[in-house]
């Protein structure tokens, strides 16, 4: 037997993800993050065991030397992806 999902729908938009659910069409993981900010109509329930996600953010920029509000823009992204992605 496949168990493997059929799936009809992709976007990488959060907010469209949780409107799909909404509307019927599907399921979707949240980060952990979000959990505050679904939609109404939408339950959250813990997942558990399986395969970790990993997410990438990318930061692009000019080449040359960064300025200075570059790399604290780029450290803020970073602290943030890490407490974001932090096992529970």
């Amino acid at each position: 037997m496949d168990e493997r999902p059929d799936i009809a729908h992709t976007t990488r938009d959060w907010l469209a993800k949780l409107h799909l659910v909404v509307a019927g069409c599907g399921l979707t993981t949240v980060p952990a993050a979000l959990t505050d900010a679904v939609p109404e109509g939408v339950a959250i329930r813990p997942v558990r065991g399986g395969a970790q996600e990993q997410r990438r953010l990318l930061l692009a920029r000019f080449p040359g030397q960064p300025r200075d509000a570059v790399l604290l823009g780029a450290e803020a992204l970073r602290s943030a992806a890490l407490d974001t992605d932090a096992p529970p």
